[in-house]
C-alpha cells in the first residue's frame, strides 16, 4: 500500500498522505507540506512533513510533479 499518493489532474497534482491525512495541491514551485529528498537518477523520496512518512516515487512521477509545479 502506498502511504503517499500523487493524483494527477489536468492542471497539476494532488499529494495526499494516507497515514496522517496531510494534503497539498501545489500551485507554485514550492511544496509546503511535503519534501523531496534524495533525488536520484531513477527515483526520489517524497516525505510528509507532518508525520515523516516517506514514499519512493519513480522518475516518471517526479518529472510530472516538476512539470505541474512549474506551470
Amino acid at each position: 500500500m502506498q502511504h503517499i499518493t500523487i493524483n494527477y489532474k489536468v492542471r497539476g497534482v494532488d499529494i495526499i498522505c494516507r497515514h496522517c491525512g496531510n494534503y497539498e495541491s501545489p500551485t507554485s514551485g514550492f511544496l509546503s507540506h511535503f519534501r523531496l529528498e534524495g533525488t536520484g537518477q531513477n527515483s526520489a523520496v517524497l516525505r510528509c512533513l507532518s508525520c515523516q512518512t516517506g514514499e519512493t516515487i519513480p522518475r516518471r512521477a517526479l518529472d510530472t510533479l516538476a512539470h505541474a509545479r512549474a506551470g
